[in-house]
């Protein structure tokens, strides 16, 4: 099957571009063919390029490659290069270069970490942070998935739900403005629709926007009325908290009526820390700023003399809960690093063998 010019018009409007283009140059020379994945589930994945969907597997090179470390594990969002073997199946052959990734958060207790930081989401420009604003409005919250999204050089947003039920919305944007000066804040009711225009109206055609939050925020609430279409299931309120049921199960790409690329994922229990303490710092500009000024370099601003961060905290130019939540989020990425750094050493030896085991196997077919 060749990429014909209607399919390729189909490619772009799911976020196709000239840097992927000239990435896909060697594959379409083999005849294969570019699709994105658009869902995953039980160790498949299924691949659109705008006209057709295709159920797909790994082939047996591309899981070679996979455990030597040379080509990542396939996720949602992910360009692929495809063998198509019949009218609806497909073999994932290689995965095109991402231009972001994202990973789950792991959970951490006082700074152990459960878990690995595993890439889910690949290829967004945009992270909604999907907030309860009735039942879980929370400034750390909010930092700490700020914090997560810069560290993945994803463009944040935020999103309160359920506005519906609170007296004075505006006060909830003044909050967050507060802290976030910079972070567009976007306040609706999911139900009504209420919001709803200004937030498509920020979003642009061809862009993808991932959707994050805890679980029962409203996410497939909110997909379903960007949707103007009930494509996600969701789940009955919670009578004693008013929190909404866990529906989402697996990550999911839909394309909105707008144009917008949007990846539905599911809702998380908790939120840990998966980058190091060098993106938590930027993260923070504001102390960011101020630790230039610092006497020594290698600062932690918590007691060292000539601390410009410590002198401003004093000052009340920051927030005392701010900063906390600056050394708190800090610690969590450097018990990151130490940790994930052992576990690289392990999971490249680990690969080295099943590869080794893998081929050797095959030697006796």
């Amino acid at each position: 099957m060749n990429t014909n010019f209607e399919s390729l018009t189909s490619l772009f409007i799911y976020g196709w571009n000239e840097y992927l283009s000239n990435a896909f140059l060697p594959y379409q020379n083999q005849g294969y063919i570019p699709l994105r994945i658009n869902r995953e589930g039980r160790g498949l994945f299924w691949g659109t390029d705008g006209q057709q969907q295709l159920l797909l597997e790994r082939s047996g090179t591309f899981q070679n490659m996979q455990d030597l470390g040379i080509q990542p594990s396939p996720v949602v969002g992910d360009w692929c290069a495809v063998q198509p073997y019949a009218s609806d199946r497909g073999l994932i052959e290689a995965v095109l270069p991402r231009g972001t990734t994202f990973h789950k958060p792991v959970v951490h207790e006082q700074y152990g970490i459960e878990g690995e930081a595993l890439a889910v989401v690949a290829n967004v420009e945009f992270g909604a942070i999907v907030m309860d604003a009735v039942h879980d409005f929370n400034l750390r919250r909010i930092e700490r998935f700020v914090s997560l999204l810069h560290a993945e050089a994803i463009q944040p947003l935020l999103i309160l739900t359920k506005i519906d039920l609170l007296e004075e919305p505006e006060s909830y944007r003044a909050r967050v403005l507060s802290r976030f000066p910079d972070l567009p804040v976007f306040l609706v009711d999911s139900l009504s629709a209420v919001g709803i225009q200004q937030l498509l109206s920020y979003l642009q055609p061809t862009t993808t926007l991932m959707l994050i939050g805890l679980s029962g925020a409203g996410k497939s609430t909110l997909l379903n009325c960007l949707s103007n279409a009930m494509v996600a299931k969701t789940g009955e309120v919670r009578a004693q908290d008013g929190r909404g049921r866990h529906t989402t199960t697996s990550r999911q790409l839909y394309l909105l009526p707008n144009g917008t690329i949007l990846i539905d994922t599911p809702g998380l229990r908790a939120v840990g820390m998966n980058s190091n303490s060098g993106d938590v710092e930027e993260s923070f500009s504001d102390i960011y700023a101020l630790a230039q000024g610092c006497k020594f370099s290698d600062c932690t601003h918590t007691g060292e003399p000539g601390c410009a961060v410590q002198a401003a905290l004093l000052a009340g130019e920051i927030e005392q809960d701010r900063f906390l939540n600056f050394l708190e989020l800090r610690g969590e990425a450097q018990s990151y690093e130490e940790i994930m750094a052992r576990r690289k050493q392990k999971d490249k030896a680990l690969g080295k063998l099943l590869y080794h085991y893998r081929r050797g196997s095959h030697e006796y077919d």
